[in-house]
């Protein structure tokens, strides 16, 4: 059965059974990538213009490179979705979805993590990858950013996955890039039952290190050199009545690269990227159909 089938069959079981609190609509797409101008700001502040071979980065638009892979995810899947702004996350908008998509969305404003915490956990479905939630856009001259961590508790979506969010952040103070142990091929993973070598998923990039303590909730650990603690990948964790699927690496951006992406921007790095999203893919793919059918 093809998968725009599938998904289709998936919209009219999922409205069937809609949780009480959202309004989305079975006449429209059921999944929401938000595009959000804070992030873009954010990576402005951190990521130098394409000058190589000093920087192979897009300046602001390198936010491109995370959410137009799961755009290409979605469109060659035949999955319906639409690309959301900050505004919509304010106005209301969310109600209209069922899936939310945040990819390595860093910088959000406090109304919109309240909002989208709240959706949640009245009944939506959130997947979110990588940053996704640690920086507010609130001032603190105390970050070299000049921006403001998320707290977690009240507000920081990371206290979705149970993230209390240490000072060890990144996997890069260990390894500048890394691979995924899959531990369990079910749910978000099943689709890659026999697609790798020694359960290692291919990533080469950094990870977020999450606290070890929700283990318990993870289908993947990141493969990290000299860190001892386990490494949670890829968390599945109920909110409420809503549902979180976090992957603390970023399989979309290696989809980007693959294939050019943003193409109006072309900032080749001279390194092979072919062929080498075709797992992370798979994955991707199958988190978005798996929390479309919970």
């Amino acid at each position: 059965m093809k998968l725009r089938r599938i998904c289709l069959l998936l919209t009219f079981t999922i409205a069937a059974g809609l949780p009480q609190g959202l309004l989305w609509a079975q006449t429209g797409p059921a999944v929401a990538i938000l595009d959000s101008a804070n992030t873009k700001y954010y990576f402005g502040l951190h990521y130098p213009s394409c000058s190589p071979p000093g920087s192979y980065y897009l300046g602001a638009d390198e936010y491109q490179r995370y959410f137009r892979g799961w755009e290409y995810v979605l469109s060659t899947n035949g999955i319906g979705y639409t690309i959301i702004s900050d505004a919509d996350i304010d106005n209301g908008r969310l109600d209209n979805f069922l899936l939310l998509i945040l990819s390595n969305t860093v910088s959000l404003s406090d109304s919109e993590e309240h909002t989208i915490e709240r959706w949640v956990r009245s009944g939506g479905r959130l997947l979110a990858t990588f940053g996704t939630g640690y920086k507010d856009v609130v001032t603190d001259l105390h970050q070299p950013d000049g921006l403001k961590l998320q707290s977690g508790g009240t507000s920081g979506l990371h206290s979705l996955w149970h993230d209390p969010f240490n000072k060890l952040f990144t996997s890069q103070a260990f390894a500048p890039g890394i691979d995924v142990l899959i531990s369990s091929y079910a749910g978000p993973t099943a689709g890659l039952t026999n697609q790798l070598i020694n359960n290692v998923l291919p990533y080469g990039a950094a990870g977020n290190l999450l606290s070890s303590g929700n283990s318990a909730n993870a289908y993947g650990y990141l493969m990290v050199p000299n860190y001892t603690k386990p490494a949670p990948a890829i968390l599945l964790t109920d909110a409420g009545r809503g549902t979180v699927l976090y992957f603390a690496f970023s399989p979309e951006y290696l989809v980007s690269k693959e294939f050019n992406l943003p193409s109006s921007l072309p900032c080749p790095d001279g390194q092979i990227w072919t062929g080498r999203s075709t797992k992370l893919r798979i994955l991707m793919r199958d988190a978005v159909l798996l929390l479309l059918s919970q």
